[in-house]
């Protein structure tokens, strides 16, 4: 931890940043999008496609804005101003959520559900614009040799958080009853708004967003998508992380399946109960994954991870055990942690200079498989049922850890065969 605690100053900026994930994460698993969301869409009587909507509102609008994230951040004469101003646009609809589920719920719940579907896509397309810069930031304060410890740390405050926000949400669950939705968006907003005051006291200085003039997007394009290229790590690392974002995509839909008559036939409220497993589950993984990332690599523990959905699908059936449905859901929470390897494996892998734009691109290629994979789980599940959506996200899975086996492990910035430009000048 010696790169990560330098000096006081950067003591300072971590601690505070830290704090920033505490809470986000905190606030995050009063809402999660594989557990109190797809209960709540239940209760409204939401099909399985409108989860799988609801899902790629979560987990994939958040990859459309990324190429303009540094142009919309540069908007702004204080760059850091300007983030946590994003940032507040994002938490507003969770303020509007419960406004809106005591005026429609029970009466207009198809528009309801549509208006919840909306603000939660306007929430993730705006922390999608952020996502770019804010990573592009965190390459500039953080040395590479500590970047997989300081992402890992991250992570583990992010599950710290989520089990203080598990916890919550049991209690509130007791005390409200069917009003724990409300309080559940309403607390995410409290935490998350506690979050970005923690991010403005960290001392962060302009000059952190500071790079030589962005090239035309198009020349942009060219460059990162030359450094997609299967001969390089980065390109087949993006590969594998797309065919993951397809198979990750039946995670909302296990909390259905355990409380579903065709399923394991759970009591509803226990959507609380793997809240808390989930965010224990994500708080160990980060910590282990984000230190075995930075002393070997992210290879092998990106490798483990794709692995984790063909084993969650083959065990989740016989999760009438409470053992193996323990253990699946302390993997699924692993999966929400996963940025722990997958951050410190794209900053590894892509080119040096400014990040914004690889990240953006690999986000990019990994829409439409993130797209494509709720709606597609959804139509299974409705047509044939929950064991051929298992069987095809098993598959899946076992591609995106087929491709991944070719990476060779540190960065390469080039091949023989192909040169890749590299923008240096702000290194």
């Amino acid at each position: 931890m010696v790169g990560l605690f330098a000096d006081r100053r950067t003591r300072h900026m971590i601690l505070l940043l830290m704090m920033t994930e505490f809470f986000w994460g905190m606030g995050a698993y009063f809402v999660l999008p594989t557990t109190t969301v797809p209960t709540y869409l239940k209760t409204l009587g939401a099909p399985a496609i409108i989860q799988g909507v609801t899902y790629v509102a979560f987990c994939s609008l958040p990859m459309l804005l990324g190429l303009f994230s540094r142009a919309i951040i540069e908007r702004f004469p204080h760059r850091k101003r300007g983030l946590v101003i994003l940032h507040f646009i994002a938490i507003t609809p969770y303020l509007l959520v419960p406004l809106l589920d005591h005026l429609l719920a029970g009466r207009q719940n198809a528009l309801l559900m549509a208006l919840i579907i909306l603000l939660l896509g306007i929430s993730q397309l705006t922390l999608g614009a952020i996502a770019p810069a804010w990573l592009d930031m965190i390459a500039q304060v953080i040395p590479p040799s500590a970047r997989g410890r300081y992402f890992g740390l991250a992570a583990g405050f992010v599950s710290v958080g989520g089990i203080f926000g598990g916890s919550a949400l049991i209690g509130l669950q007791h005390w409200l009853g069917t009003g724990v939705f409300h309080g559940a968006f309403l607390a995410t907003a409290i935490c998350y708004s506690i979050g970005m005051l923690m991010f403005w006291l960290a001392p962060i200085h302009e000059t952190t967003f500071d790079h030589p003039p962005e090239p035309a997007l198009q020349l942009r394009l060219r460059k990162a998508l030359a450094a997609c290229h299967l001969r390089l790590d980065f390109g087949r690392f993006v590969a594998g992380n797309s065919l993951q974002a397809l198979a990750v995509a039946i995670l909302p839909f296990l909390v259905i399946y355990a409380t579903d008559l065709k399923g394991l036939h759970l009591p509803q409220g226990i959507f609380s109960t793997l809240t808390l497993l989930q965010a224990l589950g994500g708080a160990t993984g980060a910590f282990a994954l984000g230190w075995w990332a930075d002393h070997r690599g992210a290879r092998w523990p990106w490798l483990v991870m794709t692995l984790f959905i063909p084993l969650i699908v083959l065990l989740y059936p016989l999760g009438t055990l409470a053992p193996i449905l323990i253990l699946c859901t302390l993997l699924v929470g692993m999966l929400n942690s996963g940025w722990a390897v997958s951050v410190p494996a794209l900053l590894e892998y892509s080119p040096d200079g400014d990040k914004s734009g690889y990240i953006a691109i690999a986000n990019l290629i990994g829409f439409p498989f993130a797209l494509a994979g709720p709606l597609l789980i959804g139509s299974i599940i409705e047509g044939n049922g929950y064991p051929m959506a298992f069987i095809m996200t098993g598959v899946t899975g076992l591609a995106a850890f087929a491709i991944s086996l070719a990476i060779r492990g540190r960065r390469q910035m080039s091949h023989p065969h192909q040169e890749v430009t590299v923008d240096t000048t702000d290194q």
